[in-house]
C-alpha cells in the first residue's frame, strides 16, 4: 500500500506543481472565489485537504526513512483540512490574504519537490 500511495504522491504533487507555475493567476482566482464562497469555500478547501491527507497516512503510515517525509506530509494535510473544518472562519482569514503570483510559483516548486521526493521513496524502494 505504501508504493501506491508514494505512486500517489508523485504524480498529484508534480501535476499539481507544474500547474501551480503555469497556472498561478487561475490559482489565485481560485482561492479568491473559494474566499468569496464563505464558509462552504472553506470547507471545500478544508474537505480537499483532509481526504488527501487521510489517504496518505492511511497507507502510509511508517516513520522510517526515507517515507517519514511522505506520513508527516499526509498528517500536516489531516491538520489542514481539520482547522479549516472546524474553525472555517480562520480557513478564511488565511484565505483573505489572498496568495500572490510567486507565492503560488513558490509552492509549486515544494509541490514537486514532493513528488521527486515521493518518486526517490519508489526509487530507492525503501518506504516509511
Amino acid at each position: 500500500m505504501e508504493r501506491a500511495v508514494e505512486w500517489f504522491l508523485a504524480i498529484t504533487s508534480l501535476a499539481v506543481g507544474v500547474s501551480h507555475i503555469l497556472r498561478a493567476d487561475d490559482w489565485i482566482e481560485v482561492y479568491a472565489r473559494l474566499h468569496r464562497a464563505g464558509r462552504p469555500g472553506a470547507f471545500a478547501n478544508a474537505g480537499l485537504s483532509l481526504a488527501a491527507g487521510a489517504a496518505v497516512v492511511a497507507g502510509h503510515g511508517g516513520w522510517a526513512w526515507p517515507g517519514a517525509v511522505l506520513t508527516a506530509l499526509g498528517w500536516l494535510m489531516i491538520l489542514k483540512g481539520a482547522i479549516g473544518l472546524l474553525a472555517p472562519d480562520a480557513a478564511l482569514q488565511s484565505m483573505a490574504r489572498g496568495p500572490s503570483r510567486p507565492g503560488f510559483i513558490v509552492g509549486g516548486l515544494l509541490l514537486m519537490a514532493i513528488g521527486a521526493w515521493a518518486g526517490y521513496c519508489l526509487w530507492s524502494g525503501r518506504t516509511g
